[in-house]
């Protein structure tokens, strides 16, 4: 049984801008693993549909991650001060989506200048998304683990 350390830092990382070589690289390194993005199982329809591709392309970068959570963690509503806590989680959470969000934004508005077709800023977004730490993958619900790996 694997267990992912799930805990917000107090402070927010700051998630680099990415090259797109050092995105290829990290898909490379994490197509090789038991680990599997949520958004990788769309990528042959992307390459074959042009509007499907502009929808997930624009999907995958507007649309802001949401931190996943666990309701059978949740601590009781009669002790006030740890439900509090706990929910603050997922505010701290949405605050370095945010930023992360930002950062997609920009790659995407770069491509799309630089003439990029929507597959390709659709695949550069899920190598993207693979540079963040596994923390926040995992927070966002963006990981797939294969469980016979």
């Amino acid at each position: 049984m694997m267990i992912l350390n799930t805990s917000i830092q107090s402070t927010a990382p700051q998630y680099p801008s990415v090259k797109a070589t050092d995105a290829s690289n990290q898909v490379k390194q994490a197509s090789s693993t038991a680990v599997k993005h949520t958004w990788d199982s769309f990528r042959d329809d992307v390459g074959a549909d042009p509007v499907f591709a502009r929808e997930m392309a624009e999907a995958i970068t507007f649309i802001p991650n949401k931190m996943t959570v666990n309701l059978n963690e949740t601590p009781p509503l009669s002790d006030p001060v740890a439900h509090k806590k706990w929910a603050d989680q997922s505010v701290e959470f949405d605050r370095i989506a945010e930023q992360v969000t930002e950062q997609r934004i920009a790659l995407f508005n770069r491509m799309k200048g630089e003439g990029a077709s929507d597959a390709d800023i659709y695949n550069e977004m899920i190598a993207f998304n693979k540079t963040l730490p596994m923390d926040y993958q995992a927070k966002a619900g963006m990981l797939g683990v294969n469980q016979y790996a």
